[in-house]
């Protein structure tokens, strides 16, 4: 096992960063508020290990969808655990991230030296709710159909580019079977890999600068 430690602690210096890890100290001024912007990382990891696990019973089709669903909840061991695992701390995830962005905002958190963390936040901030409205319709019952519809439909009222910009998401007119595809090619695809290429840049910055005091 020593010989295992030498050759990391030679190359990656673990030590060192074990010793950055351990040593950093909480500043008096930190309180419950500051904590919110930990809970949504912490729910990530939950997410992908729990949709992994109901992604292999799904079936991403306006008119299957359903069926799978229930299957998992009332067939599948300890199905009705891990889909709930998956979607209380979704909502989690970003009831969270509403409240940590409004307090760096209100206590000037996001001031010089700190505009990078704050560009990755509202960076990162976009596929983590792309996660909430892409995941929140898998069902397609009658509450996910409807909600897609909804959301999808907010750009209409845009001039000019308010008809294009419903058919992109929607894969066409009206609200189907492309829709269900989209959603679910965004959800486990391509939203979960921006999130977990965004999270390690904004983390250590946070980490590097410190928790900034109350603004003046």
């Amino acid at each position: 096992m020593k010989k295992v430690y030498d050759r990391f602690e030679e190359r990656p210096e673990i030590q060192s960063i074990a010793d950055d890890i351990t040593s950093k100290h909480v500043p008096p001024h930190v309180n419950t508020p500051h904590r919110l912007g930990g809970i949504t990382p912490t729910c990530f990891p939950v997410q992908v290990a729990t949709g992994s696990a109901t992604t292999s019973h799904h079936r991403p089709t306006a008119t299957e969808a359903l069926g799978p669903v229930r299957y998992t909840m009332t067939e599948v061991n300890f199905g009705w655990f891990i889909r709930s695992v998956h979607r209380w701390p979704a909502s989690t995830m970003v009831s969270m991230m509403i409240p940590h962005a409004s307090r760096v905002y209100l206590t000037g958190g996001s001031k010089k030296p700190r505009e990078s963390t704050r560009v990755t936040g509202v960076v990162l901030a976009a596929p983590t709710v792309s996660l909430g409205v892409t995941g929140h319709p898998s069902p397609w019952d009658q509450i996910g159909h409807r909600a897609v519809k909804i959301v999808t439909g907010v750009p209409e009222a845009i001039p000019v580019i308010g008809s294009p910009s419903v058919e992109l998401p929607r894969g066409s007119v009206s609200v189907g079977q492309s829709t269900s595809t989209r959603f679910h090619s965004s959800h486990t695809s391509a939203s979960p890999p921006l999130t977990a290429a965004f999270m390690p840049m904004h983390s250590p910055m946070i980490r590097k600068q410190g928790i900034p005091g109350p603004s003046r």
